[in-house]
């Protein structure tokens, strides 16, 4: 069966069928659902001839084990009114991280052959006429192809490659107040910087990260600013219990028909702000693909990327093309994998009151009110950093949801 992981020889797949006339009749059972059997790997039998002529992805042969190094710092310290704070350093050293997705093409051209006269022309295929498909099954060739390391097959990805690496810091505020006098709360803001030489990351959905590097002869080239980079977090939680009804310092001696009215009532917000992950400009049509790059980036022309105006205003003109200049076939460009400037930040607001009050002594109820996304912010994706395209620079959706509002009563005994 398939699996994440599928070098040739070793792996196969047997697609299920589930009839051969029309769903009139079923092909197999639930108790033998493969009637014909399994397609078993053919295993090295083929030796040399494994997968000639076409692509295929394994494990990368050199790959090493990660090795991370972590470590922090911090002063905590109580303050006035039980308000405790902490001012703290976290760092993280990072090697041999293994990169799954989209992988390094270990039969790329070698950078050095692409001024060789004619790369691009068909020349005759020394291996036509041996039997095979795909690379080798036809009679011309482009040069190109006879130049790269392994000239019988297509892209080898290898997965897991061991050439990334990434380097951490950050301070982080802290002040946290435990319940009392009906207030409670915490609150962090977290200054970072993260770099790394990775393609992926959680990042990639708010910023079109996810591009292979495009020179895998020199990786070190990829290392810049990491796709969630986000130097400012500021998230905040914080519970208050009106100071109104019975035990409170107001109205406290009041009835119950008082009480009922202005006791029992909290206020509660978690709030969230942040700044865009650094956007990773690549080019939308790979003029080096040919020779087995994953992406190409374009060139900075030194005017920078930023427009102006809110940011409700540049949605359709969030990065100034003339920032950048297409790369030719047979280079690369001089952008770094991912720029200073960012996608849009995040801020979000979750509100709610409740209210407590007693039926019984043993049966209570909670009225709640609650308003997600309160202040109806919104949260855009990243724009199209797809440089050439009909699109690029415009940011075209939307990450989170309108404001949300529910009632809800809960009771419990």
């Amino acid at each position: 069966l398939g699996a994440p992981i599928s070098p040739p020889g070793y792996t196969s797949e047997t697609s299920f069928i589930a009839t051969n006339d029309g769903y009139k009749t079923p092909a197999g059972s639930l108790s033998n659902p493969f009637p014909t059997g399994l397609t078993a790997p053919l295993g090295s039998s083929l030796g040399a001839l494994t997968a000639i002529g076409q692509s295929f992805s394994l494990v990368d042969p050199k790959a090493k084990s990660p090795r991370i190094q972590q470590f922090s710092v911090d002063v905590q310290r109580e303050l006035f009114f039980g308000i405790a704070m902490e001012v703290g350093y976290v760092g993280s050293r990072s090697s041999n991280l293994g990169l799954n997705a989209p992988g390094l093409n270990i039969n790329a051209l070698d950078p050095s052959l692409l001024g060789t006269p004619g790369l691009t022309s068909a020349v005759a295929n020394p291996f036509y006429g041996n039997g095979g498909s795909g690379i080798i099954g036809g009679a011309t060739v482009g040069q190109y192809q006879l130049l790269r390391p392994y000239p019988t097959y297509g892209s080898i990805t290898a997965l897991y490659s061991s050439y990334n690496h990434a380097r951490y810091g950050s301070m982080i505020f802290k002040a946290q107040k435990r319940f009392s006098q009906g207030l409670t709360f915490l609150t962090s803001v977290t200054y970072s910087r993260n770099l790394d030489a990775s393609a992926g990351g959680p990042g990639n959905t708010l910023n079109g990260g996810a591009k292979g590097p495009q020179n895998p002869y020199d990786t070190a080239a990829e290392y810049g600013l990491s796709n969630i980079n986000t130097p400012w977090n500021w998230a905040t939680a914080v519970t208050y219990e009106l100071p109104f009804g019975k035990g409170r310092p107001f109205l406290g001696s009041s009835g119950k028909f008082v009480d009922y009215i202005v006791g029992g009532w909290s206020i509660n917000t978690i709030g969230i702000m942040r700044t865009g992950f650094p956007l990773q400009i690549s080019q939308a049509t790979n003029n080096n693909a040919i020779f087995g790059y994953a992406s190409q980036r374009p060139n900075a022309t030194g005017v920078s990327p930023a427009t102006s105006g809110s940011l409700e205003d540049r949605l359709n003109n969030y990065i100034n093309p003339a920032a950048f200049s297409s790369a030719p076939r047979g280079t690369f460009g001089n952008l770094a994998r991912t720029i200073s400037m960012r996608g849009p930040g995040q801020a979000n607001l979750d509100a709610s009151i409740f209210k407590n009050f007693n039926i019984t002594e043993t049966f209570r109820g909670q009225f709640r009110a609650e308003a997600l996304n309160a202040t109806n912010t919104p949260l855009f994706y990243g724009p199209n950093v797809a440089f050439g395209s009909g699109s690029f620079g415009k940011i075209t959706s939307q990450a989170n949801f309108a404001r949300q509002l529910q009632l809800a009563l809960r009771f419990s005994f």
